[in-house]
């Protein structure tokens, strides 16, 4: 645990300019040091055991060793001493569904930010993408005050409402009823209105469960509403559901799988999997839904089949080479805490720097804000998570968070954390 530099002895050894300001009085449009932290530049970069980071208006000026950097005149600095550092995480698969998101217009600000603490800023996401939410206006809503600067929390993209095959409306979201495409003009309409209104993807159910079947895309309907998207440079989403919801979503041309699709009981063939490589497909594991979904209706989790296909067919794409995206399906789960997810990706095989990749580098890099975020370094976006233990040692720092920084700002400060 570190602590910041409050001993006077010391406080009053420290030039004038220099001294050490509490997190509630750090201003994203000052200069400001994170000073004596590990630093985990990138994934693949080599750490930087005793670093500093050096932010001026939200953007990193400088990343180097202690001792090795000069700290600026007037620097607001933050003591990380014993501290973990890596750039700010993307979920992929969030919603913001339940009741308390609703109305975003009329929330109270204050009441926003600890909405977003409790959901996504205390596990260090800076960014969140909603796939599937049938009120778009109102994620734009949330999406606006967090932009204005009214609230704190991550930056926001949505894919708005999603479509479904004709008479195919998933069981699971009733009494609600999602867009039904009867036609390939209606899906390629469906999803440049989304995109029009502000949407940053969209999302297809390339098999649904109606109840009593699973009803698939038609094929020329998904692919019209893929190519809508693309020609408005937008990526696509799909719910797979089964392994034949899979093959749908290559055929349709989909960018991103949802879910993995366990529901079969059965792995992916390895000619699946070339053809999702082949096809740049990455794939959000959600794997910590599938107990999730069990504990709900009390079914005993421990080697259950659902949770070892997820987990197997993780295994074999990442072990292929696929690029995984780390999501959850957050607020459709409503049990936050990412420490199960990320044992579960350990579980199928990723290592650190695989599960890194997937919560910083490769998001970015898909979604096109590389050149932004995902790594720390002169030049991005100051979007940092600092963790309380070593995340090469324990997979489960990275669910650890002592502070959140966007752009400099600091969105969420560990209550347990000792100054």
């Amino acid at each position: 645990m570190c602590f910041r530099l409050i001993a006077i002895i010391v406080f009053l050894a420290l030039p004038t300019s220099c001294k050490k300001k509490t997190a509630s009085v750090v201003d994203n449009h000052s200069i400001v040091v994170l000073d004596g932290a590990k630093i985990y530049p990138s994934p693949s970069a080599k750490p930087i055991d005793n670093g500093v980071v050096i932010i001026t208006n939200g953007i990193i000026k400088t990343v180097g060793e202690k001792g090795k950097v000069n700290i600026p005149v007037n620097a607001e600095i933050i003591n990380c001493n014993g501290l973990f550092m890596t750039s700010g995480f993307w979920n992929n698969h969030i919603h913001f569904h339940e009741q308390k998101w609703q109305n975003a217009d009329s929330i109270p600000s204050e009441q926003l930010t600890t909405q977003f603490n409790e959901m996504l800023t205390r596990y260090g996401f800076t960014y969140a993408f909603d796939i599937s939410n049938i009120a778009i206006e109102n994620v734009l809503a949330l999406k606006s005050r967090v932009d204005k600067g009214e609230v704190k929390g991550p930056h926001i993209l949505t894919t708005g409402a999603p479509f479904t095959p004709p008479e195919g409306s998933p069981f699971y979201v009733e009494p609600y009823t999602l867009p039904e495409m009867e036609s390939p003009e209606q899906a390629k309409l469906h999803v440049q209105e989304q995109i029009t209104k502000g949407a940053a993807g969209t999302k297809m159910w390339s098999a649904s469960p109606d109840g009593e079947k699973i009803v698939y895309m038609p094929l020329e309907i998904g692919k019209a509403g893929v190519e809508a998207a693309h020609q408005m440079g937008k990526p696509v989403f799909a719910h797979p559901t089964n392994n034949a919801g899979v093959q749908r979503a290559i055929d349709c041309g989909v960018d991103i799988l949802a879910h993995v699709s366990p529901e079969d009981r059965k792995p992916w063939s390895p000619e699946m999997i070339k053809m999702m490589i082949s096809n740049n497909m990455a794939v959000i594991p959600t794997l910590k839904l599938y107990k999730w979904d069990l504990e709900r209706f009390d079914i005993e989790t421990e080697n259950h089949p659902l949770i070892m296909t997820a987990i197997q067919q993780i295994k074999d794409f990442n072990e292929s080479g696929g690029e995984t995206l780390f999501g959850m399906d957050t607020g459709y789960m409503t049990d936050y805490d990412t420490k199960e997810e990320l044992q579960l990706m350990q579980q199928a095989g990723m290592d650190f720097q695989e599960i890194l990749t997937s919560l910083t580098t490769a998001p970015a890099k898909r979604f096109g804000y590389k050149d932004k975020t995902g790594k720390i370094e002169p030049g991005m976006e100051a979007d940092i998570v600092l963790l309380s233990e070593d995340p090469m040692i324990n997979i489960e720092a990275l669910a650890r968070i002592t502070y959140t920084l966007k752009k400099g700002q600091i969105l969420y400060e560990s209550s347990s954390y000792h100054k």
